[in-house]
């Protein structure tokens, strides 16, 4: 990462505040420095105890990778661990700089390959956060799912809730209807895995 600095301290929108390995010291002294772009490698970079270590160290430091290959497990690796921008393996000068000076505004600069990477990643986790979602259960349905994990029968959450014993059969069939199940005790589950 010397050789690195060096080239970007000859460049004048750029101030290298300094070259170190993850260490304590170091950690201490981006919390002294604040810088706004902190570069690493990307092997650094993967691991995201470091990139936390740096974030908890100051707050507005952007944590930039450095010598990132354009492969689907490494950006996502990259991403997963809080980077805030990548550097391909074979980025020029310039385009290390651009990426230095984006992120330090907050922007992320990258290849069209980075991005479509990232974009579809994030298509993904919205597809299966939208099928781990529960269905709108009514206020009745979750007042009387809760009596359900509570271990509570129909006719106990029917004289809990002062209402007829019907009324709490047609309740607990959709709540089963709503979320897939059969079971009233896999609808609770189902529920507390959901966090809902």
């Amino acid at each position: 990462m010397r050789g690195v600095a060096h080239l970007l301290s000859g460049r004048s929108s750029i101030q290298v505040v300094g070259v170190a390995a993850p260490t304590s010291e170091s950690m201490q002294y981006i919390a002294t420095t604040g810088p706004d772009v902190v570069l690493v490698d990307s092997l650094t970079a993967r691991r995201g105890d470091i990139v936390r270590l740096i974030s908890a160290s100051s707050s507005k430091s952007h944590v930039i990778a450095f010598a990132v290959r354009e492969e689907e497990v490494e950006v996502l690796a990259c991403a997963q661990a809080g980077i805030a921008g990548y550097v391909a393996c074979d980025a020029s000068p310039d385009e290390l700089a651009a990426v230095l000076c984006s992120a330090g505004s907050g922007e992320l600069a990258c290849s069209p390959r980075l991005a479509a990477i990232l974009l579809r990643h994030v298509a993904v986790l919205a597809r299966e956060q939208g099928s781990a979602q529960l269905p709108p259960l009514t206020p009745r349905e979750r007042e009387i799912l809760e009596l359900i994990d509570s271990g509570l029968m129909n006719k106990e959450i029917a004289k809990v809730l002062s209402i007829e014993l019907t009324t709490v059969k047609n309740h607990v069939h959709h709540i089963l209807e709503k979320l897939g199940v059969t079971r009233r005790g896999a609808a609770a589950a189902k529920v507390r895995k959901l966090g809902g």
